[in-house]
């Protein structure tokens, strides 16, 4: 009993380790047996008895040229992101959208010749040919005043259109007029009074502005409009465009004449 009483606390700490000795021992057996209840067959990969079939990666490529080379942001045009659309009210109270305002909403709706006409009348005593002249002639309404003027060999006439050259049959009266044309310098010209001369010098053009429900009939070089109440001028007119300048901004617009180009 004195052995105990003196040794009591080793003989304790001998058996706890005796105890976690056998508790390790057994643990370690334990865990043996778990990781042989989990561990199953080994799986391999399947045999391969084809290919694999070929991915169809087209729409990814799409996207991929999308991002690589985006289209162009455009700011203009006939969108409502940063050109508002605008409605106006027509006479007779419809409502009318408005995608384009100013010049560019002009619209060229015709466009005629005008012609400048010289024939040869008759001959006066002392060699003067009398010479028919028709300016700005609209082929389609011909009935514009004629102007007789009262020409001489090698003279330059007053209107600065010509200059007689020569004549043939003169023995009889002169049947026909050689001219020298001033404005080409051309002289091969000749006139009788079955045969007149004749070239485009101008134009007229008819216009319409849908944004008031405007009509500008039969406009020439020269003429002034107003489009929603600021100024311009028409400063030229070819056979399939008017071109009209801005008297505030001298900004200067060309409208097409689509027919035109129809017809071409």
């Amino acid at each position: 009993m004195e052995f105990l009483k003196k040794h009591y606390e080793k003989i304790v700490l001998c058996v706890v380790l005796l105890g976690l000795a056998a508790a390790a021992i057994w643990m370690r057996s334990a865990i043996e047996g778990v990781k042989g209840q989990l561990t199953g067959p080994e799986i391999g990969p399947p045999p391969r008895t084809a290919p694999p079939p070929v991915m169809d990666l087209s729409v990814d490529q799409q996207s991929l040229a999308r991002i690589t080379n985006p289209p162009p942001v455009v700011f203009s045009g006939e969108h409502n992101l940063f050109d508002p659309v605008t409605w106006k009210r027509k006479p007779n109270g419809d409502l009318l959208k408005i995608i384009k305002t100013g010049p560019d909403a002009l619209e060229v709706t015709n466009i005629i010749p005008l012609y400048t006409i010289l024939d040869y009348d008759h001959l006066m005593e002392g060699s003067v040919y009398v010479i028919g002249v028709q300016r700005d002639v609209d082929m389609k309404q011909p009935n514009k005043p004629r102007k007789l003027e009262y020409a001489r060999k090698d003279e330059k006439m007053k209107s600065g259109l010509y200059i007689v050259r020569g004549a043939r049959n003169a023995e009889n009266g002169a049947s026909e007029i050689n001219l020298e044309m001033v404005r080409t310098g051309d002289t091969n010209v000749w006139i009788s009074t079955n045969t007149p001369y004749k070239w485009v010098s101008s134009y007229l053009a008819d216009l319409k502005y849908d944004p008031e429900a405007v009509t500008l009939a039969r406009k020439r070089v020269g003429d002034e409009f107003k489009l929603d109440k600021e100024p311009y001028i028409i400063v030229e007119i070819t056979n399939d465009a008017v071109r009209v300048q801005s008297r505030r901004t001298t900004k200067v617009t060309e409208i097409k004449w689509k027919q035109s180009q129809n017809k071409d």
